[in-house]
């Protein structure tokens, strides 16, 4: 059936919206995947289609008001992916994000699964939410340190695997934070073990803020500020190429290891699928200099610029090798990261020197010379609320720009509920594929949608679950939310986060013991609001979520009617999929769920608030396969969970170090194939083009050898663009040499 609609739609000149409901269990007659290769390449053949490649572009900690993507005719209302504010307008910078939307279709009600990183990037690749594998828990929902055992199950269908199986090549860059080790195998969660073959540049967890006070550090170096574990660069022989990992630069160095891919790509026989996976926008601030606005300023929005431009140069590129027969999906892994992106100036602030250090009201030595962020400088949600970690709007909501010449039409601006769960059955589908488990799926093949051209102003239609660890807090139908728990803006002590904070909204929770708005749990119950009985909100209408506008009357009733079926619907979905007991109370269903052991929680363990002397989860509700659990906890691991750490032992190697395992080995290693972590210069040209494009003049041009330029570019080297508190590249020379510079 998705088959034949597959090769249909690419035929089609027009065709009506997407259903607003996914398939419910047993209702798709899907038959089996024994042949899906012959079978698709049979039906494309008949059609005289040539099947797509595939390009998702992933990008983190993207807030939906961190872009300028909409039609500048269309009314904010219909389309409010855009700055308002003058002074949001002078330093927000996305030409080319701008241009791919002009050519393709943006969403405008698109999701992120999750409002936090590891779920929501697990989400994505197998199109379904973790709760369903208890791959996701309460507390951290992020798998916090890459000593801990636990990952992304490989006995999940990756979009990955399923279009190897038809015949596609693949390939990853960028960062994963899905897992790594199951403390057998030190690679038993990575890329190259969920279905990518080409993976030439990994990042395997997140890059995260740095660890305080040196913890981890070698005794003898105690400036290096890293990542807390987090800092390595792998490829998928698992050779260690990068430890610890230098910042700047990043997302150039990235950015050349998927041009190689799409480059080899060209004119081949085979159809492919990669996912680029930027460590951008995340903190810390790290732009390279060629996008440095401001000589004294750290305007978090100079990250975005560098994105912008990555991005135009790879849409350029498929083009110029004749590869515009390539389906693009830009979106983010979740929302603005309020409480570090966007509450404090430097930009994550963290990381500036000790001796500006502050005392609290309290005489606690806190933050490093911090001071509250202009709102026009950083991360935002735009006129949503909330941001990463929380299940408000802002945390989830992401910018969605679909890119595919001659299939989906420019300037599209569609207001369908749809999120990246969508990906894989519509990938499938378009690669000539079936999906035989479409009832334990959350997404949809969404592929109808995307070459229609819908009506802005439409009723947005189709559903979204927002869990918040493993509760599900809230469901959207349509264009209502229905409430029935809700997270509160609050810092360590419960008390309300201050206004001037979270980019000048206040919602954020800065100070929070779990770096985010917690989910409740662990005596963070004060942290949460229940709501009995459900309250509910037209997001049409009320796009900010002001809970003192909520719905009443007869469309309250019919948004809680349907809400609440919904809810139902999916818990016992998850319930099932878990081999719990099924029942038609949700609260009965809920509870069963929570109480499931899962693979996030491993080798983390916690003080019981209740009995200091006991560590949470107990050994009964630890995974079967894991226990007894270890201490990995972020910043505190044991010497068992440090003897899993990936450590680069290079003799040559002149440090900084990164840590000392428990035998003294100092690890650090820098083994690029490219020799260096300076801008490829190759891509200087392009560079100088995205200035052009944006009407933006650097503080350090690209291309100009001028010793007026030369000496601004140094000065940004003393300023300091990396995570070590003296501002200095990391073993490496950063400035070409003059010959090489004129382009």
């Amino acid at each position: 059936m998705a088959l034949a609609m597959a090769a249909m739609l690419l035929l089609a000149s027009s065709v009506a919206g997407t259903s607003s409901e996914p398939c419910a269990a047993g209702a798709c007659d899907l038959s089996d995947q024994t042949s899906l290769l012959s079978r698709g390449e049979k039906e494309y053949t008949q059609q005289g289609q040539q099947r797509p490649n595939f390009l998702f572009i992933l990008v983190d900690d993207l807030g939906f008001g961190d872009v300028d993507i909409c039609p500048n005719t269309l009314p904010y209302e219909q389309c409010p992916l855009r700055p308002t504010d003058p002074g949001r307008k002078h330093v927000l910078k996305t030409p080319r994000l701008k241009r791919m939307a002009s050519e393709g279709m943006v969403m405008t009600n698109f999701y992120a699964p999750r409002a936090i990183c590891s779920p929501s990037r697990m989400a994505s690749l197998v199109g379904r939410d973790p709760v369903r594998f208890a791959g996701v828990d309460q507390h951290l929902r992020i798998f916090a340190n890459t000593g801990a055992r636990g990952g992304l199950p490989t006995t999940e269908e990756t979009t990955a695997k399923r279009l190897k199986k038809l015949g596609y090549d693949t390939g990853y860059s960028g960062k994963w934070h899905m897992g790594l080790t199951n403390g057998t195998d030190p690679f038993a969660y990575a890329a190259w073990n969920h279905g990518f073959d080409s993976v030439e540049f990994f990042l395997e967890g997140s890059n995260g803020e740095p660890c305080h006070g040196g913890m981890l550090n070698p005794p003898d170096n105690p400036e290096v500020m890293h990542m807390c574990s987090f800092s390595h660069v792998l490829n998928s022989r698992g050779e260690v190429l990068e430890q610890p990992i230098r910042w700047e630069n990043m997302t150039a160095r990235q950015l050349n290891v998927t041009l190689s891919f799409i480059r080899s790509k060209a004119g081949g026989a085979k159809p492919w699928f990669f996912q680029h996976a930027f460590t951008a926008v995340h903190v810390p601030w790290n732009p390279s200099r060629f996008f440095v606005s401001d000589p004294t300023q750290r305007f978090w929005t100079d990250m975005v610029s560098e994105m912008d431009w990555a991005v135009g140069v790879l849409l350029d590129e498929l083009v110029a090798t004749k590869q515009e027969n390539t389906m693009v999906l830009l979106s983010s892994d979740n929302g603005p990261y309020l409480e570090f992106a966007s509450s404090h100036c430097p930009t994550n602030c963290r990381i500036q020197l000790p001796e500006f250090q502050r005392e609290d009201e309290s005489g606690t030595l806190g933050a490093y010379g911090c001071t509250p962020c202009n709102a026009a400088t950083v991360s935002l949600p735009g006129p949503l609320s909330g941001g990463k970690g929380q299940v408000w709007e802002g945390g989830v909501r992401v910018p969605g720009i679909f890119w595919w010449p001659g299939k989906i039409k420019g300037g599209t601006v569609n207001p369908l509920v749809a999120s990246q769960m969508d990906l894989l059955p519509t990938m499938v589908a378009l690669a000539g594929g079936q999906v035989d488990d479409i009832g334990s799926l959350d997404g949809r093949d969404i592929s109808e949608s995307l070459i229609s051209r819908p009506d802005p102003s439409g009723k947005p239609e189709g559903t979204f679950a927002y869990w918040c660890g493993t509760t599900l807090f809230a469901v959207r139908v349509g264009e209502h939310k229905v409430y029935y728990q809700t997270q509160l803006w609050v810092d360590g002590g419960a008390k309300a986060t201050a206004p001037m904070y979270c980019g000048g909204t206040g919602k954020c929770c800065l100070g929070s013991p779990s770096r985010l708005c917690t989910c409740g749990g662990l005596g963070w119950e004060n942290y949460v609001q229940t709501h009995s009985p459900p309250k509910a909100v037209n997001l049409t209408a009320n796009p900010g979520e002001d809970l003192a506008l909520v719905l009443e009357g007869e469309e309250y009733a019919q948004a809680v009617r349907r809400g609440n079926a919904f809810r139902l619907r999916r818990l016992q979905s998850v319930a099932e999929g878990l081999g719990l007991k099924v029942t038609d109370d949700p609260e009965a269903l809920q509870r069963q769920i929570s109480r499931v052991p899962n693979m996030m929680q491993v080798d983390v363990q916690v003080p019981d608030p209740t009995n200091s002397s006991r560590m949470l989860p107990p050994l009964e509700y630890q995974m079967k396969e894991f226990r007894p659990y270890d201490h990995c906890s972020p910043g505190l691991p044991d010497d068992k969970c440090k003897s899993r750490f990936i450590c680069a032992v290079d003799p040559d190697y002149p440090g900084p170090y990164e840590y000392v395992l428990p035998d003294g080995s100092k690890c650090g290693t820098f083994r690029q194939p490219s020799g260096t972590s300076a801008f490829p210069e190759d891509l200087l040209p392009s560079v100088r083009r995205w200035h052009e494009d944006a009407g933006l003049v650097p503080v350090c041009l690209a291309g100009n050898a001028s010793s007026k330029n030369m000496k601004a570019c140094h000065m940004l080297e003393k300023y300091g663009l990396n995570n070590i508190p003296t501002g200095k590249i990391w073993n490496a020379g950063w400035t070409p040499r003059l010959s090489e510079w004129n382009v």
